[in-house]
């Protein structure tokens, strides 16, 4: 089985079941640009089954625009689309996660700025 790393912003808020067993979010990372200039973004649904990551890091640390590090291997998931056709997809389970950019440091006032810690900027 082949280990992917994938860099990049979640698109949204995971999605983190009561129990803390599953945590899905989707991750979007740049990969350059096309011939007319623009961003190509390419996109990978991610699932976590740690419930001790989900608890303590995922659903306390990513909102949507955060950014992650995110090692895990593709598994295919068959399953029924909302006008009942089947579909088959791809998923990115969640070997390691580190979190780049965390909610604490994106909700800190900037008018504290000179009240932060030293070395840490306000974001």
């Amino acid at each position: 089985m082949q280990t992917m790393v994938f860099t990049g912003r979640l698109a949204a808020d995971p999605q983190i079941s009561p129990d803390f067993a599953k945590a899905v979010f989707r991750l979007l990372e740049k990969r350059g640009v096309d011939p007319a200039g623009k961003d190509r973004i390419v996109g990978v649904n991610c699932v976590s089954w740690s419930e001790r990551l989900n608890e303590k890091v995922i659903s306390r640390a990513l909102v949507q625009g955060c950014e992650a590090v995110v090692v895990g291997s593709f598994v295919d998931i068959a399953y029924t689309a909302r006008d009942g056709s089947e579909r088959a997809a791809k998923e990115l389970v969640v070997n390691r996660l580190t979190v780049l950019d965390w909610v604490a440091d994106r909700q800190a006032p900037a008018s504290r700025a000179d009240d932060s810690e030293p070395g840490r900027e306000a974001a």
